[in-house]
């Protein structure tokens, strides 16, 4: 047996013994070895045991003829005989749980009171059947055809109340048809009459009735019984039996035997919704759990949204996904993850005092709408992704906090309206906690990351960083026989502006370099430091004449404008030296090709700097 199947069948029997203190029947629980785990005080009375009786093995009290399940007779210590009534129970995925067992001193009844005896007797099988059962649909099954049984009725349904709609929902129906798919709306059908009053309709005369259903009426329905099914604070919804025969009328004993039948049913209700609303918080738990050792392993941002989004989805309803983060410098929401239905949206900057998420960062607030619309969604600053998004019928957005900090907001929503309770929201609030500290670590791994790869002062690669992606990119383009190209850029006098104007501006210059650099190449060239006032461009898939255009661009985009800083706009000039190798090179490396740009470079300061000058091509 499984950890799961244990834990299921322990709250399951757990539910039982509470119920069990309840009844005013002989009743014993017992486990799948057939030890007593549950005794209605009438039982432990019977058997003579008092609070004894729990632990100890069912036949151990009694004599039966062979081996469990018990016999349908049993004989106490002291001689008398017992009828025994045996109920097997299961868990929602039927397997074994266990076993209900009815006891009842074999007593000489009065011939008269035959008849109300076995009626009695098959009310307690019905309520003991009914409750033994933890799956909702099963419960209101065996309600319907065990009450049809019971009366002798000809047919019966089952009806629910939902209080959110104000409707009638009949899913339950043996006997009568259609009458499942649709809801009965306020006003429409007696059961109306019995749901705001909360007591029971005896029609034998239903078609004369002003709310009679026209749809029983073509079922040849001529007499109903209703009982509401309701806890002390709660209507849940109404059991209804008919005949469909003229002449055959119910009685008031019949009202009275229903109304123990639903009492009972409401019983099992509430403790299949309790029972479910358990097991689903443990998966929720489990769920949470297992999120949070999987945020932990995820390190780069990109990835952790979409985990993020995966396991809301896994935990309820999520057609769109949102996650903001707070840049408190800039007093804005940066949109780093947005996707629904359409797809991924592009990443978008919004003031703080804008778009819901900055509604959710500016007040910490946590929101549940249910019924969204374009008004009240402009309560809170909602604003669309752009065209096309696709409609929002229902959202959760919470606060991304980490010690009382807010780094962000998460927002899920569903196209249904009413997708989501109270407790989901408490569930998001949860896992927006877990994702908060996760986003929060790998923002700071990434920033270690940079640190480990990035020129302080520049923000390009450093040298060693260049150094390792330049030795993959020559690998790939002899690989592939691919062309490739590198320059390598020294600023003109740089020595002499840093001892002119101090060391200050010096750094402000390259920093300025460096920027232009970056502007002025393609996204997948290679910019880095390599020392001082050196810098390396690397040119995949770019041959010489490329090369020599690229440079000469770069030449011009730093040397064509003077460079302002806290001192002076500063003009300043570079050299550069170029490199290529063609597609059918001899097998060379990143050092041979700093070699030759380097050659390049110096010739080209010799001959008066501010200028271009390429190495022979490495064919």
């Amino acid at each position: 047996m499984t950890s799961e199947h244990l834990s299921t069948t322990t709250v399951m029997l757990q539910a039982w013994t509470a119920l069990l203190e309840q009844t005013s029947d002989a009743v014993v629980l017992l486990d799948n070895e057939g030890l007593i785990v549950g005794a209605s005080v009438p039982a432990r009375q019977l058997l003579d045991q008092g609070a004894g009786v729990l632990g100890v093995a069912f036949h151990d009290l009694v004599e039966c003829a062979g081996e469990p399940p018990p016999a349908s007779e049993c004989r106490l210590a002291d001689g008398r005989r017992l009828r025994v009534q045996h109920t097997p129970l299961s868990d929602p995925d039927a397997r074994p749980a266990g076993a209900l067992l009815i006891l009842t001193p074999e007593t000489p009844a009065p011939p008269a009171v035959d008849h109300l005896i076995s009626r009695e007797q098959k009310l307690r099988e019905v309520t003991l059947t009914i409750s033994s059962a933890l799956d909702i649909d099963t419960i209101l099954d065996r309600v319907v055809h065990l009450s049809i049984e019971l009366i002798g009725a000809d047919a019966g349904a089952l009806s629910l109340y939902d209080a959110e709609h104000d409707c009638v929902w009949t899913n339950h129906s043996v006997g009568v048809s259609q009458l499942a798919g649709s809801p009965m709306l306020r006003g429409t059908g007696a059961v109306w009459e019995l749901l705001d009053s909360g007591r029971s309709l005896l029609l034998n005369d239903y078609r004369s009735h002003p709310q009679a259903v026209p749809l029983l009426l073509e079922q040849n329905v001529h007499a109903a019984l209703a009982v509401p099914i309701c806890t002390p604070h709660k209507m849940l919804g109404a059991l209804g039996l008919y005949y469909l025969q003229p002449g055959r009328q119910f009685t008031l004993c019949d009202q009275q035997l229903l109304e123990t039948v639903a009492r009972q049913t409401a019983v099992a209700l509430e403790n299949a919704r309790l029972y479910q609303a358990a097991l689903q918080e443990a998966e929720r738990r489990s769920l949470l759990y297992r999120a949070s050792l999987e945020f932990g392993q995820v390190l780069e941002l990109d990835a952790l949204y979409r985990v993020i989004h995966d396991t809301a989805a896994r935990l309820m309803p999520c057609d769109t996904c949102v996650i903001g983060l707070f840049d408190a410098e800039r007093q804005q929401v940066e949109y780093v993850y947005e996707v629904d239905s359409v797809g991924v949206w592009p990443p978008e900057r919004l003031p703080i005092e804008r778009g819901l998420l900055g509604f959710i960062i500016r007040t910490g607030v946590s929101l549940r709408i249910t019924g969204c619309d374009a008004e009240i969604e402009g309560w809170f600053g909602a604003e669309p992704f752009g065209p096309g998004e696709q409609p929002t019928g229902s959202l959760l957005a919470v606060a991304l906090n980490i010690g009382g900090q807010v780094i962000g907001a998460l927002s899920i929503q569903a196209e249904a309206g009413d997708a989501y309770t109270s407790a989901d929201l408490d569930v998001l609030e949860t896992l927006a906690a877990t994702a908060a500290i996760a986003i929060q670590n790998a923002r700071l791994f990434n920033q270690v990351q940079q640190l480990a790869t990035l020129d302080a002062l520049t923000g390009v690669a450093n040298r060693r960083h260049f150094l390792d992606l330049a030795r993959h990119e020559v690998e790939r383009a002899q690989r592939y026989h691919h062309p490739l190209s590198l320059l390598m850029i020294d600023v003109d006098h740089f020595k002499q502006l840093n001892d002119t104007y101090g060391h200050l501006v010096g750094d402000q210059v390259l920093r300025a370099i460096a920027a232009r650099l970056r502007n002025s190449l393609r996204e997948n060239d290679v910019v880095g430091r390599f020392g001082g006032e050196e810098f390396m461009v690397l040119l995949p898939e770019t041959g010489r004449e490329q090369a020599l255009q690229v440079a000469e661009r770069l030449r011009e985009a730093i040397g064509g404008q003077a460079v302002v800083t806290d001192e002076r706009a500063v003009c300043v000039s570079v050299s550069i030296g170029v490199v290529s190798c063609g597609c059918s090179a001899l097998p060379l490396t990143i050092e041979q090709l700093l070699k030759d740009a380097d050659d390049a470079l110096y010739v080209a300061k010799r001959r008066g700097r501010n200028q271009i000058q390429a190495a022979p091509l490495r064919v």
